[in-house]
């Protein structure tokens, strides 16, 4: 038998906008990060916080899609995925 790894529960992510850009808001290793739908990342500071505006909660479909794109998008996860043989 082999145990498989789970995923943090307790990560959301929020639709949001910054300075009139929309995108989403998720906390990732204890920092706050904006990603626009342009593409950018922009870290949240406490000044930042004047233009930022929270809509409301992501669908879990849309937070894996953002972070499969943090990560290179999905040909580059697949074609980096170590291929174990047994």
């Amino acid at each position: 038998m082999r145990t498989l790894p789970v995923g943090d529960k307790n990560i959301k992510a929020f639709y949001s906008t910054l300075r009139d850009e929309p995108g989403v808001l998720t906390r990732v290793h204890g920092e706050l990060l904006f990603f626009s739908d342009a593409g950018d990342i922009h870290t949240i500071e406490p000044e930042d916080c004047v233009w930022l505006c929270v809509l409301g909660e992501c669908a879990v479909a849309d937070v894996q899609a953002l972070a499969d794109a943090r990560h290179g998008g999905f040909a580059k996860i697949a074609c980096t995925r170590l291929q174990e043989v047994a």
